[in-house]
């Protein structure tokens, strides 16, 4: 029995290449390469995107088999999911793949900003340490705004919470109650701009 072709368009992570285990066939290509999809697709039951491969109509109907299209991450903007549903492909998405990434490097920018780190490390590198340069403040009393309390802001306010900063955000999606669950007060965006510390 012939295993069913999987195209991997872009690099994945090899965690998600071993899920696939040994039932399928796959294909690795560059995705961007528009020949080389277009010609990985003809035979291709599956394909697993990331954002720099455009699935549009002409590469969905070059793809006679394809039952799967998708997309390692949240976003849907390069796939065409019209064409996709009138040809009767399924297409999939992770829309809580990089959440807590995302969260954690916002945390961790928030940080760097907060207590000069790149600056501080660039002089280090250079051999001109001057650390009073570089004492930084603590986001302790800080008022922090968050542009957006979604999937990843709450995350955001949640860690942020054990800095014992005052959060305030802003989105127009967002009840009050639930701003107040995540312990943000909602606030517009001009406010938050205005009285942020760090935003």
């Amino acid at each position: 029995m012939t295993k069913p072709i999987v195209v991997i368009a872009e690099e994945l992570s090899p965690a998600t290449l071993a899920a696939l285990g040994p039932d399928f066939e796959v294909v690795n290509i560059d995705g961007t390469d528009r020949t080389e999809l277009l010609n990985a697709v003809k035979t291709a039951n599956a394909i697993l995107v990331r954002s720099a491969t455009q699935v549009d109509a002409e590469v969905i109907s070059a793809a006679p088999n394809l039952k799967v299209i998708a997309r390692a991450g949240v976003g849907l903007d390069n796939v065409d999911i019209k064409a996709a549903t009138a040809a009767g492909i399924m297409v999939v998405n992770a829309p809580t793949s990089n959440i807590t990434s995302a969260a954690e490097l916002a945390i961790g920018l928030l940080l760097a900003t907060a207590r000069h780190i790149p600056d501080a490390n660039t002089s280090m590198k250079s051999g001109k340490w001057q650390r009073s340069k570089f004492t930084g403040t603590e986001l302790y009393e800080k008022t922090i705004g968050i542009v957006g309390l979604g999937r990843i802001g709450s995350l955001v306010a949640q860690r942020l919470a054990g800095f014992e900063a005052e959060l305030i955000g802003y989105d127009p999606y967002v009840t009050q109650s639930r701003a107040e669950q995540m312990g943000v007060q909602l606030v517009s965006l001009e406010d938050l701009m205005k009285r942020s510390d760090f935003v």
